[in-house]
């Protein structure tokens, strides 16, 4: 199954590094890091992608991002 990096992804969409959003603002990433996922889980379910996102434990301390892993397969990053 193939593996996407929610990081990765996130940089991609928003054309920044992880770095240079949170030192934008840090309310403004969980926003966007919720949202991210909330875009992969959408694609997995209505597109049937089949992968797997990797997440860092710190993104399900979010409690949306928490309830959302429960819809899509994931890992922890290391």
């Amino acid at each position: 199954m193939p593996n996407i990096k929610l990081y990765d992804y996130i940089e991609h969409k928003i054309g920044m590094s992880i770095e240079e959003i949170i030192a934008d603002s840090p309310e403004r990433f969980s926003v966007i890091r919720t949202e991210a996922l909330r875009d992969l889980v959408v694609m997995n379910q209505i597109a049937g992608t089949g992968y797997t996102v990797e997440m860092p434990e710190e993104a399900l301390e979010n409690p949306e991002c928490e309830r959302l892993s429960h819809d899509i397969p994931f890992t922890l990053a290391e």
